[in-house]
């Protein structure tokens, strides 16, 4: 088998760089992308004649190139050689990435397929479809903005640089939406001003990162730990707020006849403030939840480490919330999407006067801040709303846990346990 190099005119300077491969009855010619200018180029070498026409590195790393070609054609050469085999030979040499990207799924497919095969909560999973449109974003980006065509990452050769200048993308991008508003305008489904996202934001689609490429080894398709050298950063949260009982009380007993959708939201909140799951929980408990005045449900997020039903008995309240809709109902409430429900809950406690200010943390600046109370609620309040008021009353982890839902240790669990000045002059009270 004899490997030849000759060139083939492509303008009246230059020509590419062609290889022809003969033996026996195998005759292939491929033009090569390599291009060399003719005037100074030796045929009989395969390199440059010396001169100061073509730069020095040019000069060295054409030949190089060229008898790497000729080395990778010579040990992959088979029986079954085509045209498509010699331009793959090629490429392999030139374009190094394309070459991987044939024989393994690149960072993308993975993350798409971690996508369609996760089965926890439906927040999760949101935010696993956020990190994938960023990281797509990311991709278009280094190979449209900033030039690198054949820009790709792959779960086995992803590196701690690569993951470290991926989360200075993040920490950017709503600079670079305002420098390059074209690029942006068909990659965000939202069209809002930009705004930076904050440090604890930041935090958590790095760790998502980590959580996927963790998965990815256990799913044995790389034995890249990069995601350990990295390492899973803990966001930095303030006090926990939550409404007291008097002002979840002033909720109940409000006169909001005269505000129907209000009321639906004003219900939802209440009751969910005395029931204590996660959101995504509510928003699947049907009829079919309710049994015997007790709650049953199955927390979606910690099914896999803890797959236990957690039945909460029904305060009289809750259970008069009840009465006032379809038990036979598809769903337990008529619920609107999570965001109106959250602007809702805002607009529903400014109305009734639940104006207490709360220390927040600005997790921007990770400067603390005085907000009311119907600025900042969310759904969330809800949840913290029914620990934190039962911790008050009774302080055991375990017993609030198990109605709560969270599994044993949770850190999040732990944020919600305040202990307030009522509690410590509980305790002072005790000591003879």
């Amino acid at each position: 088998m004899k490997v030849s190099v000759y060139l083939k005119k492509c303008s009246s300077t230059t020509s590419n760089i062609c290889f022809r491969v003969r033996e026996k009855n195998v005759d292939i010619k491929v033009v090569s992308p390599l291009t060399v200018y003719d005037r100074y180029w030796d045929a009989d070498t395969l390199s440059y004649k010396r001169t100061a026409a073509v730069p020095a590195t040019e000069q060295k790393r054409l030949p190089g190139q060229i008898a790497v070609i000729i080395e990778h054609v010579e040990n992959t050469f088979s029986d079954k050689a085509d045209s498509k085999w010699l331009k793959q030979a090629i490429e392999n040499v030139l374009y190094p990435a394309r070459a991987f990207e044939r024989n393994h799924p690149n960072l993308l497919r993975r993350i798409h397929e971690y996508l369609e095969k996760f089965d926890g909560a439906d927040r999760t999973k949101e935010h696993i479809i956020r990190f994938e449109r960023k990281m797509s974003r990311y991709h278009d980006y280094q190979r449209e903005i900033l030039g690198n065509s054949d820009f790709m990452l792959f779960v086995e050769t992803v590196t701690l640089e690569q993951m470290n200048d991926f989360r200075v993308y993040v920490v950017n991008e709503h600079l670079l939406q305002q420098e390059h508003p074209d690029f942006y305008a068909s990659r965000l489904l939202i069209k809002r001003k930009p705004k930076p996202l904050s440090g604890t934001t930041v935090i958590n689609i790095m760790n998502l990162f980590c959580t996927f490429l963790h998965w990815c080894k256990k799913m044995k398709y790389s034995d890249n730990e990069v995601y350990a050298l990295y390492g899973c950063k803990e966001p930095t949260y303030g006090d926990p707020f939550y409404l007291t009982s008097e002002e979840r009380n002033i909720l109940y007993d409000a006169d909001l006849d005269d505000k129907s959708r209000l009321a639906v939201i004003r219900d939802i909140f209440v009751f969910h403030c005395y029931v204590g799951c996660r959101v995504g929980d509510l928003y699947r408990l049907t009829g079919d939840n309710i049994k015997d005045e007790f709650l049953e449900y199955m927390p979606q997020k910690t099914k896999k480490c803890q797959a236990k039903t957690v039945r909460v008995p029904l305060h009289e309240k809750a259970l008069k919330i009840l009465e006032r809709y379809d038990a036979n109902a598809d769903r337990l409430f008529p619920f609107k999407p999570i965001h109106t429900y959250n602007l809702g809950i805002r607009e529903l406690l400014k109305h009734c006067g639940i104006d207490r200010m709360v220390t927040i943390l600005d997790t921007h600046g990770y400067n603390t801040v005085q907000k009311p109370l119907y600025e900042v609620a969310t759904s969330h309040t809800a949840r913290k709303t029914f620990v934190g008021n039962l911790y008050r009353q009774v302080p055991d982890p375990n017993l609030i846990a198990s109605l709560s839902g969270h599994v044993e240790g949770s850190r999040a669990f732990n944020r919600y346990r305040t202990i307030d000045d009522d509690m410590k002059r509980k305790l002072v009270d005790m000591i003879n």
